[in-house]
């Protein structure tokens, strides 16, 4: 197992995720690569790429739901599992935004604790969970499955971007 970290330029970071399997069964795991992203406030934010996806809502005992199209906006609690995700989206906070690019994984996990739970958490000071997102590329509803004497890897990269810029390739579809 290794897992690296590359400060890919002044705006870029990149992580990885590798497992190699040196037995001689297929190995199966689940994992997720949790990122929290700071943000002004998570209900200004908008979450760009979902559109028409399912997702588990842990919210909701795990019940399985479409999302809307259009951008998704954070109203509270949010714990989700999204199912086939594709390998870009955008995150958009003010005149700002990251875009996630994810490899080898299938899924994307959204969460956010919410104003009700967040007293719940002994480390998040009172208003704290206004001011971050998670977002991150995980192997969550179905496991990841490394053959005998194979290897797999996994990865995001997240860029800063201006957010006119990457709204723009998005309502162009590029």
């Amino acid at each position: 197992l290794q897992y690296s970290v590359t400060l890919d330029g002044p705006s870029s970071i990149s992580m990885a995720l590798s497992v190699l399997n040196t037995g001689t069964e297929p190995l199966s795991f689940t994992a997720a690569l949790h990122t929290y992203f700071r943000v002004a406030d998570v209900r200004g934010v908008s979450l760009h790429g979902l559109g028409g996806l399912r997702y588990e809502d842990n919210t909701r005992a795990n019940a399985v739901e479409t999302q809307p199209e259009g951008p998704l906006s954070i109203a509270g609690e949010v714990d989700r599992v999204y199912l086939d995700a594709p390998a870009e989206a955008h995150i958009v906070d003010g005149a700002s935004a990251i875009k996630v690019l994810k490899l080898g994984f299938p899924d994307a996990v959204l969460w956010n604790i919410g104003e009700r739970a967040a007293g719940g958490i002994k480390d998040l000071a009172p208003g704290e969970w206004q001011h971050y997102l998670c977002y991150e590329a995980g192997a969550v509803a179905k496991p990841a499955t490394v053959p005998a004497s194979a290897s797999w890897t996994g990865g995001q990269t997240f860029s800063c971007v201006d957010a006119c810029d990457a709204l723009g390739k998005l309502s162009l579809g590029k």
